[in-house]
């Protein structure tokens, strides 16, 4: 069986002021065309469809249009769930309707978990929700965190799943490798992902989904799988911050055997027109080049320029920010000497100096030797 997995198109996205919707338009379009091609018998996307909970009208046109021309173009069924950027409302409107198009669309979380029936696998959906929704859901469950909400979820698909056929899930939040003291260190994360909850609450250990012939997870942009071949992320078909200028965007194709138990696993690549990167180095040596790439610019001269970023978008008009590197990295040495400097000196003589600044006076000797008395008591009990 073979399955196209994509996740995070967050359609509407604006970066630093700059709209990227006619970026995504184009790239969705090069995927649609290179995912008709591969003739796949399923594809999924892992949420956040949306970049907003209340998209533009041009937003929501290029969604319409999208999930047409995908409907027309691939002859195979289409799951999509919603992710946190999602309303998930919105991404169910029409469910019903659009089912009987093989595109299978679940927007909120339910009890009664959608199963989409193909010919030789389930796939089971589970939109993003947050842990108290799902504890409406199931009340007579002890549920405290999403980690407790999904382990309530996948039971409840188990319970009646059938392990000689393919079993398929779609996921949307954090999904690690780690134990409980690391968990998320083993995951690629990025600027413009938006967390999910407080804490380690909004991670899932990978092992929830034991059993399952391939998860299919949205939220981090980044491919990458979670301790398994068969627990992955497809990352986003765009850049959309500076954290992820080095990333290689694209989608997998997945190839899943039961009677083998096999899965082969093929990245594509999706090329934008323009790029998104990091540009280094002097303010005058910047000037003498050009590009339409969305640029972040890390100047490192000594001093600042007049008009810097003005003068760069002449050159660059989708620059998106300019940081003086030198300066900064030059502001933290001096913090850092400053900090050195301070913890060299006993704080007795740290109140005094104090006690100078804001009084305009200097302490008696009298007054400092009191004052380093107790100090020196205080510092003797604590090592105590």
């Amino acid at each position: 069986m073979k399955i196209v997995h994509t996740a995070d198109w967050h359609i509407g996205k604006i970066v630093n002021n700059h709209s990227l919707i006619e970026d995504q338009a184009a790239i969705l379009d090069d995927w649609l065309k290179q995912t008709a091609a591969l003739k796949p018998d399923l594809v999924v996307m892992a949420g956040d469809l949306y970049d907003r909970t209340l998209p533009s009208s041009e937003t929501v046109q290029l969604v319409n249009a999208l999930l047409t021309k995908m409907s027309k173009q691939l002859a195979c069924p289409i799951c999509i769930i919603a992710g946190n950027h999602d309303a998930g409302e919105r991404v169910g409107y029409a469910a019903d309707l659009l089912s009987g198009q093989d595109l299978y669309m679940t927007g909120v979380a339910s009890s009664e978990i959608q199963k989409v029936a193909l010919d030789e696998a389930d796939v089971y959906m589970l939109p993003f929700s947050d842990h108290l929704t799902i504890k409406r859901l199931y009340p007579e469950e002890t549920i405290r965190s999403i980690e407790d909400a999904t382990k309530v979820q996948v039971a409840r698909i188990k319970e009646n799943w059938d392990t000689s056929r393919l079993n398929i899930i779609l996921y949307h939040g954090y999904v690690t490798a780690g134990a409980v003291e690391n968990a998320g260190d083993d995951l690629e994360k990025s600027d413009s992902e938006r967390p999910l909850s407080i804490g380690t609450s909004e991670y899932v250990p990978n092992s929830v989904f034991d059993g399952f012939d391939y998860v299919a997870l949205g939220h981090l942009h980044g491919a990458q799988q979670v301790g398994s071949t068969r627990i992955r992320y497809s990352g986003s078909p765009l850049k959309f911050s500076k954290s992820e200028v080095n990333h290689h965007k694209g989608f997998l194709e997945i190839d899943l055997n039961k009677e083998q138990d096999t899965i082969e696993v093929k990245k594509h690549a999706l090329i934008p027109s323009k790029d998104m990167r990091v540009i280094r180095g002097q303010f005058e040596t910047l000037l003498q080049g050009q590009s339409d790439d969305y640029i972040f610019f890390e100047l490192t001269d000594a001093y600042a320029q007049h008009e810097a970023m003005n003068r760069l978008k002449k050159r660059y008009p989708n620059a998106m920010s300019l940081e003086y590197v030198a300066l900064e990295n030059k502001h933290q040495q001096n913090l850092n000497e400053k900090r050195q400097e301070v913890q060299a000196t006993p704080v007795w003589d740290q109140f005094a100096q104090f006690y100078q600044n804001n009084t305009g006076q200097e302490l008696s000797a009298f007054q400092a030797e009191t004052v380093r008395d107790i100090f020196q008591s205080n510092l003797k009990e604590d090592h105590a």
